[in-house]
């Protein structure tokens, strides 16, 4: 009986250190979901899938930034999920029933779903200027004319897509064949496809979703069937480097990415991280169990599984722990960078002899440069854009990390 208590204690202290500073919405049922919140005009828009507790599946509104909230059209079937606007127009992926378009905020729908299968499961939509893509359970598809007319651009003997990305002709997509599983890429939009190879970085072959920001491509793995981890690519897919931090409270999956004035926000299993390094680091910010970003004036609302919605104000996550050092108290900023890096040690572990080299992918040697005690900046305009690596070296320790000159 002591036992129970303790760890009952225990996972409450652990529950209540995740939600730290984090404000739960109480005009929201506390255990709902919420995969999905975008924002059209100072509305907040959610999206619950199926089977959420005391919640009906469907959408729910608040035009009071979340204080109180109505429910909507759910005519939609079981989920109205991914969820993005765009112009003011509502776009909705579903199971079986295609893509729904809104104008009105979702109170009324209209079906988009020529050349889609019927029993089409939707696990990612996107847009990109005029161009529409979805993928799920029966492929890739690709639309032209605003979702009036689908065409099937999947690859030859794939089983399924879990998430498509577009930029001009060149398509990633992560998918599951009868042969194999990992992301392709396509640079004719979609009329052939070629499987990226480990060696370029990205090493886990299944990914949940992808994300553009600042000309990076960032790939977000299957924290179930790989490291949970994010990769950058600043040369559309060609080469990929990992992230660090997103795993320091444990194995973690990555859900929903979010930009806000020079800073990236990502909603993870483990809660919402932020990055001040175009997404080469993250920090944790609070809250657990996250699946969606949506900002409204100064404060950012997070959708969480099963667990309502919560809110905090941006300006205290802007200036929380800006500067993001890895276990050996080092950090180097900004990361990518098109001009400088600096390089800062929290505690000097190098003797005054000590020097930062940095190398190229073949592991020539391209510049070096003596470190200063504390704080060292370096001049890397004249670099090539690519990933570099930065070895520090001392009489006691030798470091290594990379960065990209974009």
């Amino acid at each position: 009986m002591k036992r129970e208590i303790v760890l009952t204690v225990f996972f409450a202290i652990i529950y209540s250190f995740g939600y730290t500073q984090w404000q739960q919405l109480s005009g929201y049922p506390a255990t709902g979901n919420a995969s999905s919140l975008v924002v059209i005009n100072d509305t907040l828009i959610a999206s619950s899938v199926g089977n959420v507790y005391d919640m009906k599946p469907g959408l729910f509104t608040s035009t009071d930034h979340g204080a109180t909230w109505s429910a909507k059209d759910t005519s939609l079937g079981t989920s109205a999920y991914p969820l993005f606007a765009d112009g003011g127009m509502l776009y909705a992926g579903t199971v079986g029933k295609g893509v729904n378009i809104s104008s009105d905020k979702g109170k009324s729908w209209t079906s988009k779903s020529n050349g889609l299968p019927s029993d089409f499961a939707i696990f990612d939509l996107v847009k990109t200027n005029s161009n529409l893509y979805v993928c799920g359970s029966r492929g890739i598809y690709h639309s032209s004319d605003d979702a009036e007319n689908w065409k099937d651009i999947s690859v030859p003997g794939m089983i399924q897509a879990t998430a498509v990305i577009a930029m001009g002709d060149t398509l990633l997509s992560s998918i599951v064949t009868l042969t194999d599983a990992g992301v392709y890429r396509s640079i004719d939009n979609g009329t052939t496809w070629s499987l990226i190879d480990t060696l370029s970085g990205l090493t886990d072959a299944r990914i949940r979703n992808f994300f553009i920001y600042q000309n990076t491509l960032f790939a977000a793995s299957n924290g179930d069937v790989g490291t949970g981890n994010i990769y950058l690519s600043t040369d559309h897919g060609t080469s990929w480097t990992a992230a660090n931090g997103l795993e320091d409270l444990g194995g973690n999956t990555a859900y929903n990415f979010f930009p806000f004035d020079n800073i990236l926000f990502l909603a993870t299993s483990n809660g919402v991280y932020k990055s001040v390094d175009n997404g080469l680091n993250w920090i944790h910010t609070g809250c657990t169990n996250t699946m969606s970003l949506a900002m409204i004036g100064d404060t950012l609302f997070t959708g969480t599984g099963f667990h309502g919605i919560w809110k905090r104000a941006a300006s205290e996550l802007e200036g929380m722990n800006e500067l993001s050092m890895d276990m050996n108290g080092i950090a180097v900023y900004p990361n990518p960078s098109s001009e400088k890096i600096t390089i800062v040690m929290k505690q000097p572990s190098f003797s005054g002899n000590s020097i930062a080299s940095i190398f190229n992918p073949k592991g020539q040697l391209i510049i070096q440069y003596p470190l200063q005690e504390h704080k060292t900046t370096i001049d890397i305009s004249g670099l090539a854009t690519g990933i570099y690596f930065l070895k520090l070296s001392g009489n006691t320790l030798s470091q290594v990390r990379r960065f990209v000159r974009n």
